[in-house]
């Protein structure tokens, strides 16, 4: 049944089913499942008797792999591929500790992904930053992860790339010129 755009709006962003994958993989933090283990460990199985069913079923798998995908880009799930497939593991709670009191902050009100400035070789630092508060003093942000990422060169490496040529060419005498010996 379709809902309007005001209520879909009006809506809450956190569900249930996040709390259901969230406990039955903090249950078992010691094994990492693939996303249809975790759907029948929830007792959302999929059905293929049919041919209208099992359309339904396909729908639905695929309905639940992109929240899957979801709550790992919000920090909740990881993901590796162990032998070709892609397993899932309960991120674990990410805590912080506030820089004025030292008081734990279990999670983080809000992540986000930023990336720095191209170094010469063309190299990029990627943080993961978190947004805590901490009940005496405050919000305070600070940085879960960095990681190394290769991006495409810049204008700038390109400019400097383009002025060595420039300048190797001119050294080099042209045919049929002239060298001294």
């Amino acid at each position: 049944m379709p809902i309007a755009k005001q209520e879909f709006e009006n809506g809450k962003v956190h569900s249930t089913l996040e709390d259901e994958i969230l406990s039955f993989l903090n249950e078992r933090k010691d094994r990492a499942f693939t996303s249809q283990e975790v759907m029948e460990g929830l007792s959302y199985n999929a059905e293929f008797s049919t041919p209208e069913i099992s359309k339904m079923s396909s729908f639905t798998i695929a309905d639940f792999t992109t929240f899957l995908h979801h709550l790992v880009e919000k920090g909740r799930l990881k993901t590796k591929i162990v032998r070709g497939r892609m397993y899932i593991m309960a991120a674990g709670e990410i805590s912080a500790r506030c820089p004025k009191c030292g008081a734990e902050v279990i999670r983080p009100e809000k992540t986000w992904k930023m990336a720095g400035r191209p170094n010469k070789k063309g190299e990029r630092l990627q943080l993961q930053i978190g947004l805590y508060r901490c009940p005496k003093h405050g919000a305070f942000r600070t940085v879960l992860e960095k990681q190394k990422i290769q991006s495409a060169p810049t204008n700038r490496v390109k400019r400097k790339k383009r002025a060595v040529k420039r300048k190797a060419a001119k050294k080099k005498p042209k045919s049929g010129a002239w060298v001294p010996i």
